[in-house]
């Protein structure tokens, strides 16, 4: 019963994201070439050791909207959500191995915006 209970537990918790997983970092440069400096690390992460969430970066979508008023037409076309980031942004990111990072968000709490 007590490894049900523990095997539930780690169900649960398999995606989650623990506090003391976490660091905070400064976006030196972004987009082009982006860098990122790790709190109390002595040297700055280029690009190819950062893996960024998806949700931060630039998005293209390809549109299609129907109208029907006045005259049935269709539009096609792209739409572009910017990404929230910017160079001076404080981050939240998290050590993968071979000392790679993967950019989780912003550190709002720090002032970040």
């Amino acid at each position: 019963m007590l490894n049900d209970a523990l095997k539930m537990m780690r169900e649960k918790t398999a995606g989650h994201i623990d506090a003391r997983d976490t660091e905070r970092a400064t976006l030196m440069s972004w987009p082009a070439d982006p860098k990122i400096q790790v709190d109390e690390d002595p040297e700055p992460y280029p690009a190819d050791k950062l893996v960024f969430a998806e949700y931060l970066q630039e998005r293209r979508i390809d549109a299609k909207f129907e109208v029907s008023q006045p005259e049935s037409s269709v539009l096609s076309g792209i739409l572009t959500i910017p990404s929230p980031l910017k160079a001076g942004d404080r981050l939240i990111v998290s050590r993968m191995t071979g000392q790679r990072y993967y950019v989780l968000g912003k550190d709002v709490s720090g002032g970040g915006g």
